[in-house]
């Protein structure tokens, strides 16, 4: 009997999801791009606004990781915060899930009054 859900990747597969914060640096763009290219002669990456998620097993991940850490480290003193995860959901799953999102959103927003007319509304009956 598999425990393995659908949609979520082998538990054999690790993520991680990592940012680093370079301390008392005038440019910051340096060091982090600099870990992610070190993280991503590992394993698989994909960055985003505010972290980066890279994926493989658990040895890739962490040889990522290490290297992600001393790439930054060669600009100055930095923090790496990072959430390690085994059987990670997929794409397939992730994108479902963010549909749903959306599709509530955009129906909670059709059901919201127009805030800003009824204040427009309110202000002229004021006048």
């Amino acid at each position: 009997m598999s425990l393995r859900k659908t949609g979520y990747m082998d538990s054999e597969v690790v993520g991680c999801q990592f940012s680093v914060y370079p301390l008392r640096q005038e440019s910051i763009d340096a060091p982090v791009q600099a870990a992610i290219k070190a993280a991503a002669e590992h394993c698989s990456v994909r960055v985003g606004n505010l972290s980066t998620l890279m994926w493989g097993d658990e040895d890739q991940v962490f040889a990522g990781l290490r290297q992600a850490y001393k790439a930054v480290q060669e600009y100055g003193s930095a923090v790496l915060i990072a959430t390690l995860a085994a059987g990670i959901p997929g794409d397939e799953l992730v994108s479902s899930i963010q549909a749903d999102v959306n599709k509530e959103t955009n129906t909670n927003e059709a059901a919201q009054p127009n805030r800003g007319a009824s204040e427009s509304a309110a202000a002229k009956g004021r006048e």
